[in-house]
Order: C-alpha cells, then structure tokens, then sequence
C-alpha cells in the first residue's frame, strides 16, 4: 500500500509538495528532544509555536524555560546545568537558523522580548545570578555572542583575587545587532541602537538613537532609527 500511495504521489508533485510539509512533524512543535537530569524542572511551550530540531538539556532542580505562542524556533539548544533558572521566550519570537541558550549556576535569567527574532546568536549566563534581558522588536544577525561571564577566572598578580565576575547585559527595545558581534559582560544598549558588524562591545552605551561600532564599539553616529523593510 506504501508504494502505491508513494507512485501516486510522484505523478502528482503538488501533492507531493503538501505530503511533505504535512509529514514534517515540526509543524506540529513536536520536532525537539527532552533530557532533564533533576526535581522540579519545568518546560512549558505555547501550543502556537513552530519547533523544529531543538533540544532541552536539565541538569539540576527548580528550573523553568518558558516558550511563548507563535515562536518559531529552528535547532536551538536550550541548555541550563544548576537550580533556580529561568529561561523565558515571550511571544513571536524567532531562530531562523540556528540559537544556543546557555545556563551554567544558580539563580540566573536569560528574557527575550516579544517579536524579537534571531538568525544565529549564542546566548550564555555562566555565572550565579547574572542576566540577560532583551528587549521587544530587536533583529539578531548571525554569529552572534552574548554572554555575562568569561567562564573562566582572571586573577590579579599581586593578591591572587579574582577580577573578572560575571555582569549583566541589557539590551533595549527595537535593538539591530548585525552579524559577528560579541556582547560582553555589563554592558547595557539603549532602544533604537544599531550595532555595527563585527563590533565588540565591551561597556554600555548611554545614548539611545546610536549606530555603534568598533573594537571596543563607540558611538558613530547619532539621530538615527532603523525599520525592517528596506523602503525605496
């Protein structure tokens, strides 16, 4: 029966088309896997969104990842190893190709805001009780990295003492990041900024309505706005 349902679909290549689409179980949000290692961990996933390829590794107790309605997440990774985490998407947003969403403590928070959408970023809160808060309406480019942490120590010479704790990142409303840049530990960019490609920013910027570039980026030009579309 397989077979024949198989020649009658070959001589029909728009319904063919549809069988594949229809047979693609992501379209459903059924196409992810679930390792929890750990009490109480929680995943909910809004009935709206679109799942395809994504994974969802706990390891620890109390931790939450909340998708919102109308996501569409495409191979992301979701990965939180302590207790007490939150990981929040809200609604609308997008991974178009590819996200890593990083916990590695206690008590640590990664929000993105609603309508938010990425191409390929890498998120990662690496120390307890840092953040990364996203705002609403921002573009992601591709090869991107935020993180709050070094994951590794620095120390001083002298004393021997640490020097390189985790900071958080904020970042505003309706934010443009473009591709190959790095985020880094406490800094904040304000509503309306466009980060320029392969910028690095190390500190926050305080004015809003910037293009920032550079390494470490600084302010290139002020009064300015940005919109999706590419209007004519």
């Amino acid at each position: 029966m397989k077979r024949e349902i198989k020649i009658f679909l070959k001589k029909r290549p728009i319904l063919m088309k549809y069988a594949r689409i229809l047979s693609d179980r992501s379209l459903w949000g059924y196409s992810y896997k679930k390792r929890i290692k750990g009490k109480f961990n929680k995943i909910t996933i809004g009935s709206s969104s679109i799942l395809s390829k994504c994974h969802f590794k706990i390891i620890g107790r109390n931790n939450i990842i909340e998708v919102g309605e109308s996501n569409i997440l495409k191979n992301v990774t979701f990965f939180i190893k302590g207790d007490n985490n939150y990981i929040k998407l809200n609604d609308f947003v997008q991974f178009n190709r590819e996200g890593l969403i990083w916990i590695e403590d206690y008590h640590c928070l990664i929000d993105i805001g609603k309508n938010t959408t990425f191409e390929e970023s890498h998120l990662a809160a690496t120390e307890p009780k840092s953040k990364i808060l996203i705002g609403m309406d921002c573009m992601f480019a591709y090869d991107i990295d935020v993180r709050t942490g070094d994951s590794h120590s620095i120390l001083d010479l002298e004393t021997g003492k640490r020097i390189n704790y985790a900071k958080n990142v904020k970042i505003g409303d309706h934010v443009w990041v473009g591709s190959h840049v790095s985020i880094l530990k406490g800094t904040e960019i304000l509503q309306n900024t466009i980060v320029a490609t392969r910028s690095v920013v190390t500190k926050s910027i305080k004015e809003k309505n910037v293009v920032i570039g550079g390494t470490p980026a600084k302010v290139l030009k002020g009064g300015v706005n940005w919109d999706r579309s590419r209007i004519i």
